[in-house]
């Protein structure tokens, strides 16, 4: 038998040995169901500190409002996306010219931790302390008061 033969005769082996790749089909219901139950886990006002490993080792802290300002009734900056698996949270800022990508781990519902990774190079490390927890809706939002955080 020749090398191609060979060659040949491997490949065919193969697949008929190996069975089809199928495409994973996601509910869309379920998936609907598991957002919006990360959502009410992460719903409220967060502080938020960024520690910089590649910009002198700056912080930066602020207040910014999950998993957006409509659906915790108070004003401030909040994620352009948010995916929720469990404990692991994806965010994404988008901002002028860049973008900021953080990957945390929620502990007990009132931690986030993890790093971030812009658009440019920076990366670091992303801690969050819940400040308030969003109420029901008709009670006066996040804080408890129709003011912002």
């Amino acid at each position: 038998m020749t090398e191609r033969n060979h060659v040949l005769s491997l490949v065919i082996n193969l697949m008929l040995v190996l069975p089809a790749a199928q495409a994973l089909e996601v509910d869309p219901v379920a998936e609907a169901k598991r957002l919006e139950a990360g959502y009410a886990r992460l719903c409220g006002v967060w502080e938020w500190t960024v520690h910089s490993h590649t910009r002198g080792h700056r912080e930066a802290k602020t207040q910014i409002v999950l998993p957006s300002p409509q659906m915790a009734g108070v004003d401030g900056p909040s994620p352009s996306e948010i995916r929720v698996y469990g404990d692991a949270v994806y965010f994404r800022w988008d901002y002028q010219g860049g973008y900021q990508e953080d990957s945390m781990l929620l502990n007990d519902d009132r931690r986030l931790e993890g790093t971030f990774r812009t658009s440019d190079g920076s990366r670091g490390a992303v801690d969050g302390k819940r400040l308030s927890k969003c109420q029901p809706a008709g009670t006066g939002g996040a804080s408890g008061s129709s003011g912002k955080p």
